[in-house]
């Protein structure tokens, strides 16, 4: 009975007993090595696989072999970014954007200045390209894509690299725009707006090339009296007579208004008709000789051969500036000489397509030479991109 009484004792003392505590420093080691187990499957992500071999080191420090793990992966990780990052800067420099921004992703985030190097230059990749971007859309005249691919540009010196191709297309629509609203009251001076459009961009929109050679042609057809209209052969004389009977009194009242040479265009035509017409014959001798004895006759001259030239009437002005330059009262050669030497040039750029035009005439390079020993200097501002070049050309 007493034998019974100690066993339940005893029982009842063990089953209060708490059970044996752990180590308290076998906790950290056993985290440490699961740590170190689940860094070894982390491959795919190296910066990750690294944290974790350095931070079961850091929970079982006398570890070596975690520690050695740590070092290894580390310095391996870091060796690999920092050429990662110098290929990437390689392929930068010479301009292969592409494989930069391939090698610069290939830089992990374990090393926030390596990683900070990285993302700037993955930036100037993004914004190169934007610049190559826009560059081949102003090429092509695709002016809303330039716009909006300058909005997405965050670097400085690449916004102002992309600068001129936004002023550039602000500029060409500025010349559209003032060109349309002219186009009926002001042609010459629409067809000189759309001409800076087409020079500064071939391939703009709003066709400005097509738009010229119709206003041309349209300037012509308003100048150029229309043919007269068939009539039975009984009476072609007697509607002969009546027209030059007209241009007789035109030449008469433009004369009196001192445009002598519309006067003398009205007598040509009549000489056109009646080539023995004594009266036309007289008074083209008469104001011929006028102009050449004359100052204020031959400054009229000039001033009706330049207001030819800007009215795209290039034979008149060419003939009328010939004229001038033989008075021996011609006071503004060198004026005379310039706006030959346009007219020529303006003529023939337009008689042979662009593609096939094969530059200055001579005769328009040796006229420049001529108003450059004169000493006269154009107005730049009135005078299109391409006249200019050929301008400074003849002065080198």
């Amino acid at each position: 009975m007493i034998l019974r009484r100690s066993i339940c004792t005893l029982c009842l003392l063990l089953c209060g007993a708490p059970a044996p505590v752990v180590n308290a420093a076998e906790k950290p080691n056993q985290e440490a090595k699961s740590l170190f187990e689940k860094a070894k499957k982390e491959a795919g992500d190296r910066s990750m696989q690294v944290q974790d071999f350095c931070s079961a080191a850091q929970m079982d420090p006398k570890n070596k072999q975690y520690a050695d793990t740590c070092n290894n992966y580390r310095q391996g990780l870091m060796q690999d970014d920092a050429a990662f990052l110098a290929s990437a800067i390689d392929a930068y420099k010479t301009h292969d954007f592409d494989r930069a921004e391939s090698q610069a992703k290939l830089v992990t985030g374990y090393d926030s200045k390596l990683s900070g190097q990285a993302r700037f230059l993955l930036d100037l990749c993004k914004n190169a390209k934007l610049l190559t971007q826009i560059q081949a859309a102003w090429t092509k005249g695709d002016f809303e894509a330039v716009n909006t691919l300058a909005q997405s540009i965050t670097n400085s010196n690449t916004k102002a690299a992309a600068a001129p191709y936004i002023n550039n297309v602000a500029l060409y629509k500025g010349y559209i725009d003032q060109a349309q609203k002219i186009a009926n009251s002001n042609p010459q001076e629409a067809i000189r707006q759309l001409t800076l459009a087409r020079d500064l961009n071939p391939n703009g929109p709003n066709n400005p090339a097509g738009t010229i050679a119709e206003l041309q042609k349209a300037m012509q057809a308003k100048n150029t009296p229309p043919p007269p209209a068939p009539k039975p052969a009984a009476n072609s004389n007697v509607d002969i007579a009546k027209r030059v009977s007209k241009l007789l009194g035109d030449a008469q009242n433009t004369e009196k208004q001192g445009n002598q040479q519309d006067a003398l265009n009205d007598y040509a035509m009549v000489l056109k008709l009646q080539p023995g017409n004594q009266d036309a014959q007289y008074n083209t001798n008469r104001i011929e000789q006028l102009i050449k004895n004359d100052p204020a006759a031959a400054r009229n001259e000039l001033t009706s051969a330049i207001r030819y030239f800007y009215r795209a009437r290039f034979d008149d002005a060419q003939r009328a500036l010939r004229d001038y330059l033989k008075s021996p009262t011609a006071q503004s050669p060198g004026v005379a000489y310039f706006y030959l030497g346009a007219a020529l040039l303006e003529q023939s750029m337009l008689e042979a397509p662009r593609s096939s035009w094969q530059g200055p005439s001579a005769d328009a390079q040796s006229a420049f030479k001529e108003a450059r020993k004169a000493n006269y200097n154009p107005v730049r501002a009135y005078v299109s991109p391409p006249l200019l070049k050929i301008w400074d050309s003849t002065g080198q």
